[in-house]
């Protein structure tokens, strides 16, 4: 069976954990005996307009070559633009089945009556299956685009890079992980230090964006650590000397995060939202907000904060034993027996 993945998201140097997901199920596929596993893709790096489209245009070229080789799948992580590529290469071989997986808002990019839209929707048609990583955005993919078979499949966490460190000690309090934009809830996270004005409370920040210089401002005046692009080595050790992580998203198809957190054993308070409260079952891994507002944020932070270790204990272990299916070991097993019942169909 010959796989070529197709995605416009994979890590760069700027960007060292934009689409890491998608690289570590390749790494994982290569290794899967029976299946010849290739890939093309995009990396992601900061440009403007006309920067974007040129990576676009250069993308499609990079593809051409591959329109003259035989592929039994086509795997296509986020539906953007760049799904019409597998759209010609079905058209020129019919009996090549296409994956998709959507990772997070995209498919509203097929909604409307945009000339993008309509034209999302009129090649949707050549998709055999549908992944979402999350069961609220596969009900929004069936309303717009209406998949022939699909599944709820997150992207995979590596267990061997994200566990529990023993005697690591405690050096936060609370640790927020994300980018820092307001679809994030970084600024839910910002507003609630303000109003706590604690200054005993050890937040930590992990991420860049616009609101970077609000997190600094802050640091003036409580107890605040950041850190902006760290490797997977850091970042297991950040985690594991946090003791809650909180993520307050306002849209997340997923949250990749939380699980990478209770790996970890950390517990999370997350906001009423998609994926993220899927994977938490309230009062026993970690909190869901009632609401999501730096008020909720405020009470349920004062509310942990006072948990005695017993109590910590309690909920860490929970943490450590929950989400299993959320491995990457899992979900590309999945998605092997996926590719082998399509590849059946042919």
């Amino acid at each position: 069976m010959r796989l070529l993945i197709i995605s416009n998201m994979y890590p760069s140097i700027a960007k060292p954990y934009s689409g890491i997901f998608v690289k570590n199920q390749f790494e994982f596929l290569k290794k899967v005996d029976g299946i010849k596993t290739s890939i093309i893709h995009m990396e992601r790096t900061f440009t403007g307009t006309f920067g974007s489209i040129m990576k676009y245009l250069n993308f499609y070229l990079r593809f051409f070559p591959h329109l003259f080789k035989k592929y039994d799948i086509l795997h296509v992580h986020f539906f953007t633009v760049h799904f019409f590529m597998a759209y010609f290469y079905k058209i020129l071989r019919p009996k090549t089945k296409v994956i998709v997986t959507f990772h997070g808002p995209e498919i509203y990019e097929a909604e409307g009556n945009g000339l993008i839209a309509k034209l999302l929707r009129f090649t949707s048609k050549k998709i055999d299956f549908c992944i979402a990583v999350g069961s609220n955005q596969l009900n929004v993919i069936k309303q717009i685009i209406h998949p022939k078979e699909s599944k709820v499949l997150c992207a995979g966490i590596d267990k061997t890079k994200f566990y529990k460190i023993e005697g690591s000690k405690k050096e936060y309090d609370f640790l927020y992980i994300g980018s820092f934009y307001s679809m994030k809830g970084v600024d839910v996270v910002i507003d609630a230090i303000k109003i706590l004005d604690d200054k005993n409370i050890r937040f930590c920040f992990v991420g860049s964006g616009e609101y970077l210089e609000k997190i600094k401002k802050l640091q003036k005046n409580y107890n605040i650590s950041l850190f902006l692009n760290i490797d997977h080595n850091k970042l297991v050790e950040v985690y594991n000397k946090a003791k809650y992580l909180i993520l307050p998203s306002r849209f997340d198809a997923f949250g990749l995060v939380i699980t990478e957190a209770m790996y970890c054993g950390i517990p999370t308070i997350v906001s009423p939202t998609g994926g993220l409260k899927e994977q938490v079952t309230d009062n026993y891994n970690g909190w869901i907000l009632k609401e999501n507002t730096p008020q909720q944020l405020v009470s349920k932070i004062k509310e942990v904060y006072k948990q005695n270790d017993s109590e910590y204990k309690f909920f860490s272990e929970n943490a450590l034993n929950s989400n299993h299916d959320k491995s990457l070991e899992y979900v590309c097993n999945e998605l092997v027996s996926i590719y082998k019942n399509l590849y059946a169909s042919k």
